[in-house]
């Protein structure tokens, strides 16, 4: 603490003490008029004869007193220093007045009493209970000043000091010696008592002071909330063009100035949020003492405490950035030299890490030398810019971005009208910005075609409903522009997840759909011939057996090859080769003008894809037109040239549904043809569909049930609303020793005419049985798979005793089984069908009505026989596209919600097809799709690798 400051402190204690001892004074004088006033009421009760001096001395004692009394009222104005002057000279003299009263009372007291009446120690008792209680009332009130107390001390015990030495009776000496000690103890009482005084009026001092700094403090918190509130005006020049981070911001900002308003209320708390505030914006507070150099940095620590951090300016100016250090100088000089208001400049600094960091300066001198008008203190604080710079520096390179991306690039309001646009947005629809703006997003397309029209409307409700679109479409300007335009466009939302704007990408592709074009045809056609290739041949052709938008009914695949043409392109050359090739397809492609397509596979293999109808030639006139066609020469080289073809025919569905089978057949047929010596039409026969004889297949039938031949496989249902796996369904093949894997289209049919088939039935329950019985054990003990039940396993009588003894035998639940029944297995004996369904129901196994709709009467089932779940078979599902029917399809399953029945799809091959079974609320969902069979090796790893889809 400097001298200045100490001896402000002495001069404020002081004051101070004055102002108590004023208060004090009085209380003083009150306690020595009791004092008195209780001294002469007991002096008048027991020596009243004797004691008419000391009453007298009483009585002059507590009026003089009473008049002393009124005096300190009159002493208000103490601050003035020549009053206090006054004032104390008056309190030491009423404290004089008081202590010369007491000395004379004491000297009246003992001349008053005479010897003969009372004791030497009774008299010196009653003077030492007096001049004791006039002493710690002088203790009490009067050692706020030491010399206040010893005016009263002085005066009152001289009597009893002089006494001494004037009656030295033996007998009076121990009462001296007592009256030496209390006066002893009584000085070093009020000594202690006065130093402890003043140390609290110097606590109490400091105290204020701290009080006067922590105001002062608040009124600096004050500005710099004022200046933070400046700095944040400043940054939202800056973030403006980031819509979505402004309203983040901007809250925070609100969250903020609410805290900082808060902080009035309480210091504690006011403090605790600037620090918060300072540390977030990156603000540290400084002090520079101009004089001795030395700066003091305010940081904040975790717990939001200030910490004063000294340094030396020097130690700052050496991690000042070389190319800022010359501004920062001049900066600092003309405000140091009252040449500007303030220091505000922007500079590097460099960090302990070796990194450089954008620091914001701003700072005020506050105290200068009134006479040389030299700076000598100055203040400001420190902010953290670095982010800020960076986040300009990507404001800058975002339009520069936005300026030269080799894309389209727009910005739409929440109602889709321009904001803002790229340059090569422009070049791309044929705009200016200017004419752009403002402008509706399909304001500047054609829209003349109610298809268009439609099209954008789309586009619109997506937008509006989900927030995104992406596609590719042609799409034409009025300015007369045409692309063929890839558009992506997300919504943009705030904090309360509305939208706000639109961002959106577009690009010209309409040179890369030519090239796509291009290499398609190069996919799809042969280059030589320009006929569809091998590869869209199958692609087409699977397409019209699949696909429900085809309504091709009968199908002819009709498989060409020149007869001999190997032979004639080594007589010749590969040219001549190539030009016949030539030649041929175009004779085949203007012979064939009813034909759906026409196809070079390879080499001198040639495909017609036929429909056959009543509107066109039948197929064996249509075949006849081709040979006939093909008999005109070829000219090649100017050489005439006679070419025959062989043909084979192999027609849909009669000849098989599958690609491959259809395929096979007709190469079968074809190779028949060639086999005849060629310029041959052959059509594939049923009779070679299945290589099995009757009465083989019914004995290796048997022999596969007895050497367990037969293995099941699993198909998943997909539970729609969760994507969960529901269950499978128990799918049955027989491994043959010689043919491989045999699919049961090959021996079920002649199962079912004969007594096999429930054997083939039993088989499957019980390897079910056993695999669930496995699947429990690993712990997928919910797991249902649903068994097909064919009518003579119904009608035989044994269903009930099968499923017990599997239930019983692998101890399994009724509800890990579905029985899925079809149609015609409902037809005969109504009432023991009903009675046998019931049973099944009682064991708790679920019962599944299968091919629903294909049958002769299916309504009446879903009401008389107790059935869980509706199977929409396949015809339908593969159908969908179709309006008719979508419209049965939906018709089942309204119907079987309304009856509170499950349905589940089968054959489900297409993306297509979920999407509307989903929307038609269908529950399960099975099919290639999702996936095919599975062998029971797989079902475990599938179930745990896929317990959603």
């Amino acid at each position: 603490m400097s001298g200045l400051q100490e001896e402000y402190l002495q001069h404020q204690t002081k004051i101070e003490q004055l102002r108590l001892s004023i208060q004090y004074i009085r209380w003083y004088l009150v306690s020595l008029i009791l004092l008195c006033l209780i001294s002469a009421i007991i002096f008048f009760c027991y020596f009243t004869s004797y004691i008419t001096n000391f009453i007298w001395s009483i009585g002059f004692t507590i009026l003089t007193l009473t008049c002393l009394l009124f005096v300190p009222k009159l002493l208000t104005h103490y601050r003035d220093i020549h009053f206090i002057k006054k004032t104390d000279l008056v309190l030491q003299g009423i404290c004089l007045a008081s202590g010369i009263l007491m000395g004379i009372n004491i000297i009246v007291l003992h001349f008053s009493l005479p010897d003969t009446l009372i004791s030497v120690s009774d008299v010196h008792i009653l003077i030492a209970l007096f001049i004791t209680s006039a002493h710690i009332i002088g203790l009490t009130f009067l050692t706020q000043q030491p010399r206040y107390f010893y005016l009263l001390f002085i005066p009152s015990t001289v009597p009893l000091i002089i006494g001494q030495f004037t009656h030295s009776q033996i007998t009076q000496l121990p009462f001296y010696f007592a009256y030496n000690l209390a006066f002893v103890a009584t000085l070093l009482c009020a000594y202690a008592t006065q130093r402890n005084y003043q140390k609290i009026s110097q606590l109490l001092f400091k105290n204020k002071q701290l009080v006067q700094v922590a105001e002062q403090h608040t009124q600096w918190a004050e500005e710099l909330c004022v200046q933070l509130q400046q700095e944040v005006n400043k940054s939202k020049d800056i973030e403006a063009q980031l819509q979505f981070n402004n309203h983040l911001l901007e809250q925070k900002v609100r969250e903020r100035t609410y805290d900082l308003t808060k902080m009035n209320e309480r210091l504690e708390s006011h403090h605790h949020n600037l620090a918060f505030a300072h540390e977030t914006a990156g603000i540290r507070p400084w002090d520079w003492d101009i004089e001795k150099q030395k700066l003091e940095i305010t940081f904040f620590d975790q717990q939001k405490q200030t910490q004063n951090t000294p340094l030396h300016l020097k130690s700052i100016l050496e991690r000042i950035h070389p190319n800022d250090r010359k501004l920062f100088d001049e900066r600092l000089k003309e405000h140091l030299e009252g040449k500007s208001d303030h220091f505000n400049i922007t500079f590097r600094i460099l960090r302990r890490n070796g990194s450089w960091r954008w620091i914001h300066d701003v700072g005020r001198v506050i105290s200068r030398d009134p006479k040389t008008n030299k700076a000598l203190r100055m203040v400001g604080m420190t902010r953290d810019i670095h982010q800020e710079k960076k986040d300009q520096e990507h404001l800058r390179l975002s339009a520069i971005v936005l300026e030269q991306a080799a894309e389209g690039i727009f910005i739409l309001d929440e109602k889709l009208n321009y904001i803002e646009v790229n340059p090569y947005y422009e070049k791309l629809t044929g705009f200016s910005k200017s004419e752009l703006l403002s402008q509706q997003l399909f304001n500047i397309t054609i829209n003349q075609k109610l298809q268009q029209q439609q099209f954008h409307d789309s586009i619109t409700q997506q937008l509006l409903k989900t927030g995104e679109y992406m596609g590719q479409f042609d799409e034409k300007f009025t300015s007369g522009k045409s692309v063929y335009l890839w558009l992506h466009i997300n919504a943009v939302k705030d904090e309360y997840n509305q939208i706000i704007n639109y961002i959106g990408f577009a690009r010209d592709l309409t040179d890369q759909k030519r090239q796509e074009q291009h290499l398609s045809y190069l996919k799809n056609y042969d280059s030589l011939t320009h006929l569809p290739n091998r590869f869209y041949y199958y692609n087409q052709l699977h397409q019209y057996l699949v696909n429900p938008s085809y309504s091709f009914k009968n199908l002819a695949l009709i498989r060409i090859n020149i007869d001999r043409f190997r032979a004639f392109n080594e007589f010749l050359n590969n040219d001549s080769g190539d030009e016949l090739l030539k030649q041929f397809a175009q004779r085949l492609r203007l012979t064939n003008i009813n034909a759906i397509l026409v196809a070079y596979l390879n080499g001198d293999d040639f495909a017609i894809i036929y429909e056959i109808s009543p509107i066109h030639p039948n197929i064996e006139q249509y075949c006849q037109n081709i040979l006939q066609a093909l008999n005109a020469p070829f000219y090649i080289d100017e050489q005439e040239y006679f070419i025959t073809a062989s043909i084979g025919v192999a027609c849909f569905p009669e000849h098989g549904r599958q690609i491959d089978h259809l395929n096979n057949h007709a190469e079968q047929a074809l190779s028949e043809a060639k086999r005849l010596g060629g310029n041959t039409i052959s059509y594939y026969c049923n009779k070679t569909t299945n290589p099995y004889k009757t009465a083989d297949l019914e004995q290796e039938l048997r022999k596969a049930i007895q050497n367990d031949e037969f293995v099941v496989y699993y198909q998943p249902k997909i539970n729609l609303n969760d994507k969960s796996i529901k269950g499978f369904e128990a799918l049955i093949r027989w491994q043959h020793p010689e043919k491989g894997l045999v699919m049961p289209n090959m021996f079920i049919p002649f199962a079912e005419r004969s007594s096999l088939i429930s054997d083939i039935g039993k088989v499957v329950l019980d390897k079910v049985g056993k695999q669930l019985q496995e699947w429990k054990k690993a712990g997928y003990a919910d797991v249902r798979v649903s068994v097909n039940i064919v009518a003579q396993q119904i009608h035989r009588g044994l269903l009930l005793s099968d499923l017990d003894e599997v239930l019983d035998t692998y101890h399994l639940d009724g509800s890990n089984l579905e029985l899925e029944i079809t149609e015609s297995a409902l037809l005969d004996n109504t009432d023991n069908v009903k009675k046998l369904l019931h049973s099944i129901k009682e064991r708790n196994i679920s019962i599944a009505l299968d091919d629903f709709g294909t049958g002769y009467s299916s309504l009446a089932y879903l009401t008389e026989y107790p059935i869980d779940v509706l199977k929409i078979d396949r015809a339908f599902v593969s159908k969908i596209g179709d309006q008719k029917q979508e419209a049965i399809v939906n018709a089942m399953i309204a119907m079987g919600k309304s009856m509170g029945l499950k349905l589940v799809a089968e054959g489900v091959e297409t993306e297509e097809q979920v999407i509307y079974l989903q929307k038609q609320q269908c529950d399960f969902l099975q099919g290639f799709f999702f996936s095919r069979p599975l062998h029971p090796n797989q079902i475990l790893q599938y179930l745990q690798t896929n317990t959603h889809i």
